[in-house]
């Protein structure tokens, strides 16, 4: 039997470990980085734009139609096996993609791309957390988050360098293998199914004085609704558009460069931007986790949408102030953090730990759908007004709704399975 204090069983920090490896690395070492092999397929190949990241396209829109399974997969088979196998599937066809010499292959990535991440870029970190963690499961998963955020920071250059000096296919090879290694070697030494099966408690279980009692944030392992239930109120999807704004919001990240050089003044400092905002992503990450926690996860919903209305507002009025804007960015970076922290806890604290693999599941396929739409918002909004102005006024109103949406979802949701 695992060690186990007070507190609960001390394992669940191996779990956590394994959250690092099967959804950190894969992002930060790989997922992230798309971009910088765009222009070097280009120059190679002679693929138009759109040829070269229709992938990227193809991967939100598959994850969509696979995520209903794979929270259905989660919830009934180990996660040792689960994991450790769609790690494999994405580490392989990311390193595969060294050899590919045509659009169609790299389609095919981008449908086995989407397939493995329906389950390891959403679902199966939270999931994981809330079976091994009583307390604390926001801050735990924002600390996975942040390691992801600076994995991705910190390679994103190196990889940059390998890529010039040494083409894209070694920097391709090296993700893949990296990924490999470490994203399915500790995914299967590590993982185990839930505390239960191994005669533990999770952590934090012997601060409460009644497992049963589901205090203000925490929620016991087997106190929630089943999905059956949940999909019946109005609660679940209204959190599905709050994780589809959220996802919309944030992915104006990989715009910002781009409205940097539309402005004068700015276009010197687009690439800086980025790392601005990546950087305010990581205090967001630690800050709505810890808040989540404290005060409530729709408290941690509020503050982000404050973010995510300041943020656009600033960058709008900043003009060609480069200070200015960099706040603006700041704002935008530390709002856009929620999507992987906000979601996932307004779906613990409003539906329970019961079935929460499935509840959530079902959240993550609305985002994934939100999501393949993101690029095609962004892109029209510039095509029709020949500016980004449209895109700020949008994330502004999104502000604004997402303040609402973070006050009313939790108790809604909880009126369904707690008394009083």
């Amino acid at each position: 039997m695992e060690k186990q204090s007070a507190k609960g069983s001390s394992y669940a920090w191996a779990i956590a470990i394994a959250c690092v490896a099967f959804y950190a690395v894969p992002l930060g070492f790989a997922a992230n980085h798309a971009g910088l092999f765009t222009t070097p397929l280009i120059d190679e190949f002679g693929w138009s734009q759109t040829e070269t990241t229709l992938y990227m396209s193809i991967q939100p829109w598959v994850a969509a139609l696979c995520t209903p399974f794979a929270g259905k997969i989660l919830s009934k088979c180990n996660p040792r096996i689960v994991m450790t196998l769609s790690v494999l599937v994405f580490a392989l066809a990311h390193l595969a993609c060294a050899w590919f010499t045509a659009p169609w292959q790299w389609a095919v990535y981008g449908v086995l791309y989407g397939a493995s991440a329906s389950f390891w870029m959403y679902i199966a970190t939270p999931t994981m957390v809330n079976r091994w963690f009583v307390k604390g499961n926001g801050t735990v998963i924002g600390v996975i988050g942040v390691t992801a955020s600076l994995f991705g920071a910190i390679m994103s250059p190196l990889f940059g360098n390998i890529i010039a000096a040494d083409g894209w296919r070694a920097a391709r090879i090296i993700q893949g293998i990296v990924v490999l290694i470490v994203g399915c070697g500790v995914s299967f030494a590590l993982l185990r199914e839930s505390p239960k099966a191994m005669g533990v408690l999770p952590y934090g279980s012997g601060e409460q004085a009644d497992e049963a009692k589901v205090t203000k944030f925490d929620v016991a392992p087997d106190a929630g609704v089943m999905r059956a239930q949940a999909m019946k109120s109005p609660a679940l999807w209204l959190l599905i558009i709050m994780a589809g704004l959220f996802v919309v919001s944030a992915s104006f990240i990989q715009q910002i460069a781009r409205y940097a050089s539309t402005v004068e003044g700015l276009a010197s400092i687009g690439a800086f931007a980025v790392s601005v905002a990546m950087y305010a992503s990581i205090a967001g990450k630690f800050g709505l986790g810890w808040i989540c926690d404290r005060f409530g996860a729709k408290v941690a919903g509020l503050v982000a949408a404050v973010c995510l209305f300041c943020g656009p507002a600033v960058m709008l009025i900043a003009g060609e102030t480069a200070m200015i804007f960099l706040v603006g960015v700041a704002f935008f970076g530390f709002g856009f953090a929620a999507l992987s922290i906000v979601p996932p806890m307004t779906c613990r604290q409003a539906f329970g730990n019961i079935d929460y693999a499935n509840v959530f599941a079902v959240v993550a396929t609305g985002l994934n759908i939100f999501s393949g739409f993101s690029a095609l918002i962004y892109a029209t909004i510039y095509d029709v007004s020949g500016s980004y102005n449209g895109s700020f006024y949008m994330m502004m109103t999104f502000g604004i709704i997402l303040a609402v949406l973070s006050f009313v979802i939790v108790p809604m949701g909880r009126k369904l399975w707690v008394q009083g």
